[in-house]
């Protein structure tokens, strides 16, 4: 009888930990600060991306400038030459990776097996499910990704009308991942507001 209830109490327990994980929603936060001076007669312009020496001939940079033209059709600005294009377009991506201490909730640990597990505190067994201090800090590597977008009106002699930098993190460097969700973060709600610092968050399994 004890072996049977055992059985049903680690069974219940794996059944309640599968449905806590189905149900958390994977999300994706970037931080982004914009300064706009967009003028009014800029509906349908076109827009030029001009590279820096260091982007010319790079293939990491092209991944970026794909991500920011299909982001950027969004607010209504067509690509052009340079030559008739009214904005130039300058655009920097970065995505160091740092070292980070964070704190993770640690809880018991479930195991239908014999054995011992714990942390600092020291570990012990509690009949198959095994605990430890709460909260741990462990090191992270993450992936610090910064995208900056520049607009600049050459009908007024190239006055920069807009700047925008998102920032995300991630511990995998997911690379084409994070310059979509980024790009599409700088242009979300384009021009916005002069000077404003806003969170963006997404549902990653929409």
């Amino acid at each position: 009888m004890q072996h049977a209830q055992k059985l049903i109490r680690y069974f219940f327990i794996m059944v309640v930990g599968l449905l806590l994980l189905g149900g958390c929603a994977q999300t994706w936060s970037a931080r982004v600060q914009q300064f706009e001076q967009w003028p009014d007669n800029a509906a349908d312009a076109t827009y030029h991306i001009e590279l820096s020496d260091e982007q010319q001939n790079n293939l990491e940079f092209q991944a970026v400038a794909d991500a920011v033209r299909a982001a950027i059709g969004s607010v209504g600005l067509v690509e052009s030459d340079a030559d008739n294009a009214r904005f130039t377009l300058r655009v920097d991506f970065h995505n160091p990776l740092q070292r980070r201490w964070v704190e993770r909730y640690q809880g018991p640990m479930f195991s239908p097996f014999g054995g011992f597990w714990g942390g600092g505190a020291g570990p012990f067994w509690g009949g198959g499910i095994y605990y430890g201090p709460d909260w741990v800090v462990t090191p992270v590597d993450v992936y610090e990704n910064q995208l900056t977008v520049r607009l600049l009106d050459n009908e007024q002699a190239g006055k920069e009308v807009y700047r925008a930098t998102a920032r995300s993190e991630s511990e995998e460097e997911e690379l084409l991942m994070q310059l979509s969700l980024l790009a599409q973060a700088v242009f979300e709600d384009f021009p916005g507001i002069n000077g404003q610092t806003r969170i963006i968050e997404k549902r990653l399994d929409q």
